[in-house]
């Protein structure tokens, strides 16, 4: 019996000794968790300098007059080095808490920076432990130093400003998409593909250095900034950009389907109409030696929105349908001439003649020299309540 009893306790210690304890624990109060990163690299002196926007667990959480009491919500630590290593060494001479960047949400890059190339600061983002690669990353059309120091209206944290908008713009508009992080722009870039990622506007006016400033002002324009505009990459580096009229194309082209509002001029009239993509149909063919491309769009419309004109017969419906099918292919078409004269894929015709012609011999000389057709179908489903506009007695 007693010997039974000095195995069981053998095996017992034995299975202790096995049982993982937390002797390597953080606390969070000795943790700086990042929120947002801004990168900027100076084009003459190659010097790297990296923003880390480091939430407060005070703010918000005491009252007034007492510790902690109105204080900003982030606070926004700026460093710079020669390298992204000598960086996330000298942070500590101003930062009192390990730095913990497997929160943030967001990655910006200065416009300067986005010109010489991305290449080194996603490799930075990939080999860190604790580095995220799945956060947008956002090209900043201005100071980069002003965006990473201004607050956001509603949102307490900018982070959560800028990702709640990339959201409601990807369901609500065609202005951005989907495929946007850190690790779709290192796939896309290492197929030689070329993509197109959001950009910020700088703030419109001097940002507020005291958070109770900007959430007694009314006016939201002020000391706050915008999504807009698209930025070019090719290999890495931005070589162009996009306005936002050119932004909608390229994403009804690549088949996103967000909700978007545009006005057209169609028989004289300034008409709004809501465009939704509800199917694309991409397909190859030859036509005398040279490969053509088809790409066939079918479009949801509403003229919800359309205060300035109610079609009221069958007739002037399908006439409207008509004009727009045309208006739609002539704006996408010269679109992608645009996007052809300078030499950028925005529509991934490389990509598509290699998956449905894998064995021609040149398929980058194919796609420069290939034919593009567009051709679109929409289908007016929904209108207003009003059977006409109210136009008064003068």
């Amino acid at each position: 019996m007693a010997y039974r009893y000095a195995a069981g306790m053998f095996i017992l210690m034995m299975f202790t000794a096995l049982l993982t304890a937390c002797w390597d624990k953080t606390e969070m109060n000795e943790l700086a968790l990042v929120s947002m990163v801004g990168v900027d690299i100076d084009p003459d002196s190659g010097k790297k300098t990296v923003y880390y926007q480091i939430i407060n667990p005070l703010s918000g959480t005491s009252a007034r007059g007492t510790p902690g009491g109105e204080q900003a919500p982030v606070y926004t630590y700026e460093i710079s080095g020669s390298s992204f290593g000598e960086i996330k060494s000298t942070i500590y001479k101003m930062l009192p808490r390990k730095l913990f960047i497997a929160h943030s949400k967001i990655l910006l890059v200065s416009r300067r920076a986005a010109r010489q190339g991305v290449r080194d600061i996603v490799n930075f983002i990939e080999m860190q432990p604790n580095g995220r690669s799945s956060v947008p990353m956002l090209i900043i059309d201005g100071p980069i130093s002003q965006v990473m120091k201004t607050f956001t209206p509603l949102e307490r944290v900018p982070s959560d400003a800028i990702d709640s908008r990339l959201k409601l713009l990807i369901r609500n508009s065609l202005l951005t998409g989907k495929h946007i992080k850190v690790n779709d722009v290192i796939e896309r870039m290492e197929k030689s593909d070329t993509i197109v990622l959001p950009m910020i506007a700088g703030t419109t006016e001097k940002p507020s250095s005291n958070s109770g400033e900007t959430a007694a002002d009314i006016d939201a324009n002020q000391n706050n900034f915008i999504i807009g505009g698209g930025a070019v990459f090719r290999d890495y580096r931005m070589v162009g950009k996009l306005n936002d009229a050119q932004l909608v194309w390229y994403h009804l082209l690549n088949g996103d389907r967000g909700r978007h509002v545009r006005r057209f001029q169609v028989e004289g009239k300034q008409v709004s109409v809501e465009l939704r993509l509800v199917r694309m149909k991409r397909d190859v063919y030859r036509q005398s030696d040279q490969p053509v491309v088809r790409i066939r769009l079918d479009l949801e419309l509403s003229t919800t929105w359309a205060n300035e004109f109610v079609p009221r017969s069958r007739a002037e419906v399908e006439r409207l349908e008509s004009n727009l099918n045309r208006i739609i292919e002539d704006e996408s078409l010269a679109f992608y001439q645009m996007t052809r004269e300078r030499g950028w894929d925005l529509l991934r015709i490389r990509d598509l003649l290699r998956k449905q012609t894998p064995n021609h011999p040149y398929i980058d000389q194919a796609a420069k020299n290939a034919k593009v057709t567009i051709e679109v179908a929409t289908r007016l489903l929904r209108t207003g309540s009003m059977n006409q506009p109210y136009e008064g007695t003068g």
